[in-house]
C-alpha cells in the first residue's frame, strides 16, 4: 500500500504538470461552448494550371505548396485529404494544420484553374485547433499522456479521501452525488 504522505505528493506533482494543458483545455472548451467562436483571416487567389484538375491529393498538395511559395506564405503543417463538397459537386483538397488551413478546388467555370483559399486562425484558433485534435501527432500524444496524469490525479485524490476514517463517507456520497448529477445531465440533454 503506498504511504498518504506519498500518494500527497504525487498528486500534487501529477497536478501541477498537467495544470497548464488542463486549463488551456479548459478555456478554449468554454468559449466555444458560449459560442465565442475563434478569428480566422482568409486570403483567396487563383492559378492556371497545364491541366485539368486531378482527384489526387499528393499533386494538389504539391500545386497548393508551390502557390504558397511563391507567394511566401508558409505551408500548412497538418494532414492533407481529398473531400466532396455536395453543394458544388466536386472534389477538393482540404490541408489541415495549427498555423493555418486551405482549401484547393478547380474553378466551377474552367476545371484548368484553381482556386486556393487559405485560412490563417488567431491565437484564440491556434488554441482551439489544438483543442479538437489538429495538432501535431507530438503535442495529440502529449494530449493523451495529460489524460492519463489527469485519471491518476483523480484516482489518487479519490484513494487518499477514502483513506481517511473522517472523510470516507463525504468521498464516497460525493462520488454517488457526481455519478447521479451525470447520468441526470446526460438523460436530460440527450432524451429529454
Amino acid at each position: 500500500m503506498i504511504k498518504r504522505y506519498t500518494l500527497i505528493k504525487m498528486h500534487i506533482m501529477m497536478a501541477s504538470v498537467i495544470f497548464p494543458m488542463t486549463v488551456m483545455f479548459f478555456i478554449t472548451g468554454v468559449l466555444y461552448i458560449s459560442d465565442i467562436k475563434p478569428e480566422t483571416s482568409t486570403d483567396s487567389f487563383r492559378i492556371t494550371l497545364d491541366q485539368p484538375m486531378q482527384q489526387n491529393a499528393d499533386k494538389l498538395k504539391q500545386i497548393a505548396k508551390d502557390a504558397l511559395a511563391k507567394r511566401e506564405i508558409s505551408a500548412p503543417l497538418g494532414r492533407a485529404k481529398l473531400k466532396w463538397d455536395s453543394d458544388l459537386d466536386i472534389y477538393y483538397l482540404f490541408w489541415d494544420g495549427e498555423n493555418r488551413w486551405l482549401k484547393i478546388r478547380p474553378s466551377t467555370r474552367d476545371q484548368h484553374v484553381a482556386v486556393i483559399k487559405v485560412y490563417t486562425p488567431s491565437w484564440y484558433g491556434r488554441f482551439m485547433s489544438l483543442h479538437k485534435g489538429n495538432g501535431k501527432d507530438s503535442f495529440n500524444y502529449s494530449v493523451i499522456a495529460m489524460v492519463v496524469v489527469m485519471m491518476l490525479t483523480i484516482l489518487s485524490g479519490t484513494m487518499m479521501g477514502l483513506s481517511l476514517p473522517k472523510q470516507r463517507k463525504r468521498v464516497i456520497y460525493s462520488m454517488l452525488t457526481g455519478t447521479f448529477l451525470f447520468l441526470a445531465l446526460v438523460l436530460y440533454s440527450q432524451f429529454f
